[in-house]
């Protein structure tokens, strides 16, 4: 690895939620990416996208590059909720090359949520991986894969990243989408460039060999 993950671990699902979601949203979100916003503003447009506000049960895992910190940690997020300010003080020097995941060990699909958020942050910090499945994802027909993303609430600057983690691992979570059938074969070779520049499978390493690769820290 080019820079270090670091895996920040919850107890509940609910907590990590909480920790996560301004951040996450800032980063990644159609509709809050790159503005500042306060978590009522998110949770009554969330509540009124989705039906309800049920963040924490829509979302097992989260990912986020370093980058994202700094207008948490310059102010522009004050006030900062006690579980924002608390992933501030454990990760407040994490560098800008640097990416940030988030799970709950405790919580059901951990194997494949580790998984998912491992690859984004492979993704992130190997510039020479990220061009090669940028390439790879473009040389496949799945516009609606892009489509069932943004439905799912993701803007369009991660679509390339999130479909290389979806297909690769949860292929069944966006079969409504595109049909395992139709993905199978991007799966095998998005599995042969992960190899190629890390030197095993994602899909057959152990968890807990994943974990390893990683800064854990508890929360």
């Amino acid at each position: 690895m080019n820079a270090p993950i670091y895996l920040i671990e919850s107890k509940t699902r609910q907590d990590l939620a909480a920790t996560f979601m301004r951040f996450q949203e800032y980063y990644e979100s159609p509709e809050f990416k790159g503005k500042v916003f306060s978590v009522d503003d998110f949770a009554h447009w969330y509540a009124r996208k989705f039906g309800s506000f049920s963040y924490s049960r829509d979302w097992y895992g989260f990912n986020i590059p370093g980058t994202v910190l700094a207008p948490f940690k310059n102010g522009d997020f004050n006030p900062l909720t006690p579980r924002e300010q608390q992933l501030i003080d454990f990760c407040g020097s994490v560098g800008e090359n640097s990416y940030i995941i988030g799970v709950t060990p405790s919580a059901e699909y951990f194997k494949e949520t580790v998984q998912h958020e491992f690859i984004h942050g492979a993704f992130y910090i190997n510039s020479e991986y990220r061009k090669e499945i940028i390439g790879c994802v473009r040389d496949f027909n799945i516009e609606p894969v892009y489509k069932g993303l943004m439905k799912m609430g993701y803007c369009d600057d991660v679509l390339i990243d999130e479909t290389n983690a979806y297909v690769l691992v949860e292929p069944d979570t966006i079969q409504e989408y595109s049909s395992l059938r139709n993905t199978k074969k991007l799966r095998e070779q998005l599995d042969k460039i992960f190899e190629k520049f890390f030197g095993f499978s994602v899909l057959k390493t152990e968890v807990s060999a994943l974990l390893a690769r990683t800064k854990r820290v508890l929360i």
